[in-house]
């Protein structure tokens, strides 16, 4: 059974690994989470399933630093199971 597929190739431009991962960047306190809104602002949400995800840790350490400058404050990156 062939498991390889090209849209998951990690080497690719997809930024989509091979493990079903995903990752969302937490705002401090357990139960707070970031998004992106529709006025491209950084808003904090109460639910993960209003988060904004990821499904390469590589992006989502990438997104939070950049995160961090904008808000001059940590972001930390969880992973979802």
């Amino acid at each position: 059974m062939n498991l390889w597929s090209p849209w998951l190739d990690p080497a690719g431009d997809s930024l989509r690994g091979v493990a079903p991962e995903r990752y969302a960047l937490a705002a401090g306190p357990e139960g707070q989470y970031l998004r992106l809104a529709a006025d491209d602002s950084i808003e904090t949400v109460q639910s993960l399933e209003h988060a904004f995800q990821f499904h390469t840790h590589e992006k989502a350490v990438d997104t939070a630093r950049s995160v961090a400058a904008v808000l001059r404050r940590p972001v930390d990156v969880i992973k979802l199971l």
